[in-house]
């Protein structure tokens, strides 16, 4: 530091550097033109100390500290801003407009004046600075070889934390990897057509309880690949961008592997347990592993097993709570899946506080160079077979999906098949894929037959069966429709939010009637009476709003194909 002969404030500034490295706990980071720099050795801390000379003006000493509270950087530890010298009015008045309403650290900021006194103009009170102030009388400036030592001392640490940085920056090979993989399932899931997205990421293993349960396990991780649209995609890519090479180059590719796909597995879980407090609940996205990745952070700055130094631990800790205060507000709106959220959360943290991180090497004593070092001290081939076995599960589970789902089917109208309604006398055309899905339930008397799923198909039909008491001719079979009618007309759905009209009609040669309601959670619900010989049929066609455009009047070539069996 340059100090001209006589230059109080210049030895006030020299004697309160020296008793601030004497404490042990700061090291110098650099010491030039009246500015001196100190970090915490072990704990997030800076302090910056600046010259000003006596008789200095406010807007002087106000031009010297912005541009160092400008280039506080976002993220960092707090930060102690000291001017040493001049005026205490016009150097506390400096201070209070160099102090930015909006802080991207927390700051504090102080004023030593002639007399070594010690005031706080702003931002929180720092101990440190309020001891070496106390101790001005009793120590005297660094030497020129202490002061190189206290430099050499602090450049050595700020060149170790450097080389700790670049490390973990340096693997990201497992984090592209599922980068591109959720970016072309996305891909694939639009490529069948218009209205065919969420049919889509149904077939391609979106989650649900009610699926798994039917032992369609594969969804518990096919799902964590697929998301609802672009944006839901990049917002969770953008979040694995930001945490997984830290964690990568820090665990190495095989426990990260690990921890996303255990993360994954939890989340999914977590999430297909809600469906039997929510029927036909289903969801998708990477979000549940991506919390564990979070959780884990969080987990190595709690319990960091030796990992990295003291330091980087204290800063990561000063910080790590508020994405997931954030992430948990968030996590609330509708339409996000919290407990996939929580359930990933839980496992990732779980398990980088117990066992994942044991026998890695700490980053510092990794071999440099280009090529990221491998943190395990030795081979391990369990290690290895266990990431190779999640990575197999993650893949063929996609796989499983997709040939299970058969997306590609949504492309082309669906073939109809001849089938029986049993035990009703009745039979219809109905689309192959929901002759497959059927139920039978007794709803107010009437034997309900159901055809379909949603959301796995792109529609369900409904049947029963409506005697009549007597045989009719076919006027009175006339007037008995005229009368449904208007019954229909009278009646609509409780939940219609568009309520349609009912008309005559003839379907393959029989009278019928038909009405369309609009329902509100944007489904489509079409009503037919078709009039047999001597018994009424009463269909219902649940329609998706976004069905395939090769699904559009199935609902009429369906009702048009009802007679006996």
């Amino acid at each position: 530091m340059e100090r001209g002969p006589g230059d109080e404030a210049a030895d006030r500034h020299g004697r309160l550097l020296a008793a601030l490295v004497g404490r042990g706990d700061l090291v110098l980071l650099g010491s030039d033109a009246g500015v001196s720099e100190l970090v915490g050795r072990a704990a997030p801390l800076r302090i910056v100390l600046v010259t000003a000379a006596d008789g200095a003006s406010a807007d002087l000493i106000r031009a010297r500290v912005e541009p160092l509270v400008k280039a506080a950087r976002p993220g960092g530890p707090p930060t102690h801003f000291v001017v040493v010298g001049g005026d205490a009015a016009a150097a506390r008045a400096a201070l209070a407009k160099a102090a930015p309403i909006i802080q991207p650290v927390r700051m504090g900021f102080h004023h030593v004046d002639a007399a070594g006194a010690l005031a706080r103009v702003k931002g929180q009170a720092l101990p440190a600075l309020e001891e070496a102030c106390a101790r001005l009388a009793e120590v005297g400036p660094l030497g020129p070889e202490a002061l190189d030592r206290a430099l050499a001392e602090g450049q050595a640490l700020a060149q170790q934390e450097r080389a700790i940085v670049d490390r973990l920056a340096g693997s990201r090979r497992v984090t592209a990897v599922l980068v591109v993989a959720c970016a072309a399932l996305l891909a694939v899931s639009y490529a069948f057509g218009p209205g065919t997205h969420e049919l889509a990421l149904w077939r391609m293993g979106a989650n649900s309880g009610e699926a798994v349960r039917r032992g369609e396990v594969y969804r518990l991780l096919a799902s964590a690949f697929l998301h609802a649209d672009v944006v839901h995609l990049f917002v969770n890519m953008l979040a694995l961008w930001s945490l997984g090479p830290m964690l990568e180059a820090l665990l190495g590719p095989r426990r990260f592997l690990l921890l996303y796909g255990a993360s994954a597995l939890g989340g999914s879980i977590a999430s297909a347990s809600a469906s039997a407090f929510a029927e036909g609940r289903w969801g998708v996205g990477a979000s549940g592993a991506i919390w564990g990745l979070m959780t884990a952070g969080i987990g190595i700055a709690l319990r960091p097993h030796g990992l990295l130094p003291p330091a980087m631990i204290a800063q990561m800790r000063s910080r790590a709570w508020w994405p997931l205060g954030i992430n948990l507000a968030y996590s609330f709106q509708p339409g996000i899946d919290l407990l996939a959220h929580l359930g990933g959360g839980v496992v990732g943290f779980a398990l980088v506080v117990t066992v994942l991180p044991r026998g890695l090497t700490p980053v510092e004593q990794r071999a440099g160079g280009e090529r990221p070092a491998d943190p395990e001290p030795r081979p391990r081939p369990l290690l290895t077979a266990a990431a190779t076995l999640t990575a197999a599960a993650m893949a063929l589970s996609v796989v499983a999906a997709l040939a299970a789902g058969r997306p590609w089917e949504l492309r082309a109208p669906p073939a109809l098949e001849r089938t029986a309604v049993a035990d009703v006398g009745v039979a219809l055309d109905l689309p192959e894929t929901l002759a497959k899905t059927t139920s039978v339930d007794e709803v107010d008397g009437l034997r309900l037959h159901t055809y379909g799923r949603l959301p796995e198909t792109p529609m369900m039909f409904q049947l029963a069966v409506l005697p009549r008491p007597e045989e009719m001719t076919p006027e009175q079979i006339d007037a008995h429709l005229e009368q449904g009618r208007k019954a229909l007309d009278e009646e609509p759905p409780e939940a219609a939010v568009t309520k349609g009209r009912a008309t005559r009609l003839t379907l393959g040669g029989r009278p019928a009637l038909s009405v369309r309601h609009k329902h509100q959670n944007g489904l489509e619900l079409v009503t037919y009476v078709v009039a047999l010989e001597d018994r009424d049929v009463l269909l219902k066609a649940y329609v998706a709003a976004d069905r395939p455009a090769s699904w559009a009047g199935i609902e009429d070539r369906v009702a048009a194909t009802i007679g006996p069996q």
